[in-house]
C-alpha cells in the first residue's frame, strides 16, 4: 500500500479520523475519545498504515489537548 493522509479532527471529548489512499478513497474512519485509552487507540488505528501523514483541523479550543503528534 503507497502513502496515505489521515485527516484529523479533534473536539473537546472525541477525535475523528478518516484514513485516505492516493486517489483520495476511504480506507478507514474511526472517532476516538480524549482520553488516555482513546489516544492510544488513534495511535494504533493510525500505525496499521506505513507511510502515513497526519492532517490535524487546528484547534483553539477545547480540543487543543487533542494536537499531540499521533504517529510517532
Amino acid at each position: 500500500m503507497g502513502r496515505v493522509v489521515i485527516g484529523m479532527d479533534p473536539h473537546k471529548r472525541s477525535a475523528t479520523i478518516e484514513v485516505l489512499d492516493e486517489n483520495e478513497q476511504p480506507l478507514m474512519t474511526g472517532r476516538f475519545g480524549t482520553d488516555s485509552a482513546g489516544y492510544r487507540l488513534l495511535l494504533e488505528a493510525g500505525r496499521q498504515f506505513g507511510q502515513r501523514v497526519w492532517a490535524v483541523e487546528g484547534c483553539q479550543g477545547g480540543g487543543a489537548a487533542s494536537r499531540a503528534t499521533p504517529g510517532r
